[in-house]
C-alpha cells in the first residue's frame, strides 16, 4: 500500500476561533456548532468505520487521493479496545509511521543500520570484565532505549515529543561517560539519595563543566532538544500551529501529528545524527575493548559512508547550504 503524509492539513487537531472585538462570539458559536453537526454528518454517512479524512472537523476541502481508513491501519485487537475518537488518532500516527518510512527510506536505512551497530556493541562489551565500566554500560543501555521510542515518534510525526525523549537519551549518555571518568562518579549515582547535594554538584549544577566537560557539541544538542522539546514554550509549539483565513475570521490549527515534509526531513535526520553522536561516544569510551571487534569495525566504516552520502543527498533535495568546515566527526 503507498501511504501519503497525514499532515497538519489532514491530521487530528484541535482548532480555536479568535477575532479582534468582542462581537464575533455569536458568530463563533454558530459557526462551531455548525462544525459539529457537519463533523456528525459525516461520521454516519459512511457505512462501518469511515476513512480518516471524514473525521476532521474542518471546513478545508476534503482530499480526493486514496487515503487509508482506520480498517487499513488498525490490528482487530485496536479496534474492539480502542474508543472512536482515539481510533482516529492512533491511525493517523500510525500511517505517518508507515508514510514516513515510504517517503524517507533513506532515513529509515541509516536508523537501522545504527541501531544494529548499538546492539553489536552491546553483544561485545557483555559480559563485562573490568568492574569500573560495567554499570554504565547499562546506563548507555538505558540511552539506546530512549533513542529507539524517539525515533518511532519523529517517524510517527511527533517531533517536539521525539525531541523531549531525545533529549531523556543524551542526559543517559553524557551520565555513563562521566562515569567512566572516575569510578567514585558511580558509587555517588548509585547512592543519590543518601547524598542528594554531592550528587546535584556532580551531575546536575555547572552543566557545561561538569556533567558535558569535554563534550561542548553534545551540551549544545541538549540545551537546543530543552528548547524544542521538553520546555513548555512557544519554540517547541511552533511547528504545531497553523493559520488558516475563513470568512473573515482565523483559524489556529494545532495538528497532533504530522508536520510539513521539509521541516519533518530535517527535523528526522537531526535527531539521526544525535542518535550517531551517542554511539560514536560510547564507541569511544570502550575502544580499548571494541577496537578488537572486527565486525563492529566493518559495520561502522560501512555506516560513515553512507552517513555522509545521505547528508549530501538530504542537502541537495531541499537546496541546503552545507556548514563550513569538515562534516566527518574524526
Amino acid at each position: 500500500m503507498k501511504l501519503s503524509f497525514l499532515g497538519p492539513h489532514n491530521g487530528e487537531r484541535v482548532r480555536y476561533l479568535f477575532h479582534q472585538n468582542a462581537d464575533y462570539q455569536p458568530l463563533a458559536m454558530i459557526l462551531i456548532i455548525l462544525s459539529l453537526v457537519a463533523a456528525l454528518i459525516a461520521r454516519y454517512r459512511w457505512s462501518g468505520l469511515p476513512g480518516l479524512e471524514s473525521k476532521i472537523m474542518s471546513t478545508e476541502p476534503i482530499r480526493t487521493l486514496a487515503e487509508p481508513t482506520v480498517n487499513d491501519l488498525l490490528l482487530p485487537f485496536e479496534k474492539q479496545n480502542f474508543p472512536l475518537e482515539y481510533m482516529e488518532y492512533y491511525g493517523l500516527k500510525r500511517n505517518n509511521f508507515f508514510a514516513t518510512i515510504q517517503k524517507f527510506r533513506d532515513q529509515w536505512n541509516y536508523y537501522l543500520m545504527l541501531d544494529q551497530i548499538w546492539m553489536q556493541e552491546f553483544r561485545s562489551l557483555t559480559p563485562a570484565t573490568d568492574p569500573n565500566t560495567i554499570f554504565p554500560i547499562t546506563v548507555y543501555m538505558n540511552a539506546h532505549l530512549k533513542i529507539r521510542i524517539a525515533i518511532e515518534l519523529a517517524f510517527a510525526g511527533t517531533l517536539p515529543e521525539a525531541r523531549s525523549i531525545m533529549r531523556d537519551a543524551v542526559e543517559y549518555a553524557a551520565h555513563a561517560h562521566h562515569m567512566l571518568k572516575d569510578p567514585a562518579h558511580q558509587e555517588l549515582w548509585l547512592n543519590k539519595l543518601d547524598d542528594k547535594k554531592a550528587w546535584d554538584e556532580e551531575f546536575w549544577n555547572n552543566k557545561p563543566t561538569k556533567l558535558f566537560d569535554g563534550l561542548p557539541l553534545l551540551y549544545e544538542v541538549w540545551k537546543q532538544l530543552s528548547n524544542l522539546g521538553s520546555h513548555a514554550s512557544i519554540v517547541s509549539m511552533c511547528e504545531r500551529f497553523h493559520t488558516i483565513e475563513a470568512n473573515g475570521q482565523t483559524s489556529l490549527n494545532v495538528a497532533y501529528t504530522g508536520v510539513e515534509e521539509k521541516t519533518w526531513a530535517l527535523g528526522l535526520f537531526d535527531l539521526l545524527l544525535h542518535d550517531f553522536m551517542m554511539e560514536e561516544m560510547l564507541f569511544k569510551d570502550y575502544f580499548t575493548r571494541l577496537q578488537f571487534d572486527e565486525k563492529l569495525l566493518k559495520m561502522r566504516a560501512r555506516f560513515e559512508v553512507y552517513k555522509e552520502q545521505l547528508r549530501r543527498d538530504i542537502a541537495a533535495r531541499y537546496n541546503l547550504t552545507p556548514p563550513a568546515g569538515p562534516t566527518i566527526v574524526p
